[in-house]
């Protein structure tokens, strides 16, 4: 009895002894467990730390990188067919501190065409380089390279050369000076004449055989663009371009005054001559134009002189747009007595109405998927021209009708494809496509 009282005061002893032990443990591995989770929480500070760093430095870096860049290498963006710093030209590379820059673009086009009396032929008419630059704020150059029909090297007619290039001293908005080889500011056409810009293939007769085409000049004068106010009326824009020119010599006939377009290199009388044009916009969407052009032709002091009247009028999706002109000629007296027959009236316009449209069923078609804005336009023209004639074997004035008939979707506003037909009608001498009618497609991108 007495040992089993020993044994269970042993056990009781043994027993309060255990829990001050397990207390201790516990306070142990909860010092430890503290421990660890304040390395933790120290490691993962100095994770944080070491990651904002690493950010930081980063973006430092880049800072860094992206100042080298801009120091060291060109900027290049593509702005848009006609949103360059030159008009044309949508590629724009710019030098590291931003005083110069060059804008590369142009255009091509690709014809097929069907004609009573002829073979039908394709041809690939036009590739177009246009390239401006500017040196510094105010001092700008822009030109264009034409290779027409394949080139010098191609067989039927080709021919690659400057069709403009000029430079610019640029001073007010409403006087500039300009000098180079230059197009005509006489018409409308002549200086909007581009493919992609263009809602038929065919130029109108007048734009041809009437004004020369494409009428470039070596010359210089100003230009320029001004805003007057009348009142409370403040959407009046007035712009003109004025040059003295070598001028048209006396290559033209009784079929066109192409054949009178100046030299680039010299002129062939010691007279210039002088031409410009102003443009009246009373409002937003409308414009009219006035040109005038006088000079002498040859060594006897015999001048033409040309005037014309072009207008666009723009009616929500209905344009108008036409030109008139207009050329006397003197005639040469070369002896007493003695003179020498020249065509001495050149006549003739257009009159042109746009009906721009898109079914809107055609949005997910191949047609309109994927662009912004897709557009057909339905073309309508109407064009006359009509010369002196010159006493060669066929008697009587030389005069030609063309009635048009067209039909064009554009995707985007520089890329177009472009259907037609022509009712054409001659008197005497053919100057286009005499009494042939006949088909025409067209495709034609700027860039």
């Amino acid at each position: 009895m007495k040992s089993m009282k020993w044994l269970f005061a042993v056990s009781i002893l043994l027993l309060l002894s255990i829990p001050p032990v397990a207390a201790d443990e516990v306070t142990e591995l909860k010092a430890m467990v503290q421990q660890l989770k304040d390395d933790y929480e120290a490691k993962i500070n100095a994770l944080e730390a070491r990651v904002n760093q690493l950010e930081s430095s980063q973006e430092q870096k880049v800072a860094e990188l992206r100042e080298k860049v801009k120091e060291g290498t060109l900027n290049v963006d593509y702005v848009g067919r006609q949103n360059g710093p030159f008009e044309k030209g949508g590629l724009v590379v710019e030098t590291p501190s931003g005083g110069s820059r060059v804008s590369v673009g142009g255009y091509m086009d690709h014809e097929f065409e069907s004609f009573e009396n002829a073979n039908s032929t394709f041809d690939q008419h036009r590739y177009i380089l246009q390239i401006g630059a500017e040196i510094a704020e105010r001092l700008q150059m822009q030109m264009e390279y034409e290779i027409e029909h394949g080139g010098t090297d191609a067989s039927g007619g080709g021919e690659a050369k400057i069709e403009y290039a000029f430079m610019d001293y640029l001073m007010e908005e409403w006087i500039n000076l300009r000098a180079g080889a230059l197009l005509v500011p006489f018409g409308r056409l002549n200086l909007y004449h581009d493919s992609d810009l263009r809602d038929l293939t065919d130029r109108p007769l007048v734009t041809r055989d009437i004004i020369p085409t494409t009428w470039t000049e070596s010359g210089g004068g100003f230009y320029g663009e001004f805003n007057p106010t009348f009142g409370e009326y403040e959407d009046l824009v007035l712009s003109y371009e004025t040059y003295v020119i070598n001028g048209l010599d006396d290559g033209f006939t009784d079929t066109g005054l192409s054949g009178a377009r100046g030299s680039l290199e010299s002129d062939n009388n010691n007279s210039k001559a002088v031409v410009g044009r102003l443009q009246v916009s009373p409002f937003l969407g409308q414009e009219i134009g006035f040109s005038g052009y006088r000079g002498k032709y040859n060594t006897l002091d015999d001048n033409i002189s040309g005037t014309a009247v072009d207008w666009l009028s723009t009616w929500g999706p209905l344009e108008l747009v036409g030109e008139y002109a207009h050329f006397d000629v003197d005639e040469p007296d070369f002896t007493t007595g003695s003179v020498t027959d020249v065509p001495k009236t050149y006549d003739g316009y257009y009159i042109q109405a746009n009906y721009h449209f898109w079914p809107e069923f055609l949005n997910n078609t191949f047609l309109g998927r994927g662009f912004e804005d897709p557009t057909f336009t339905l073309v309508n023209q109407y064009g006359w021209a009509k010369i002196d004639d010159d006493a060669d074997a066929t008697a009587g004035d030389n005069e030609e009708t063309r009635y048009t008939l067209g039909l064009n979707y554009r995707p985007l506003a520089s890329w177009v494809f472009k259907m037609e037909y022509q009712w054409n009608q001659t008197d005497q001498e053919a100057l286009e496509r005499g009494n042939n009618n006949g088909f025409l497609w067209s495709m034609a991108m700027g860039f």
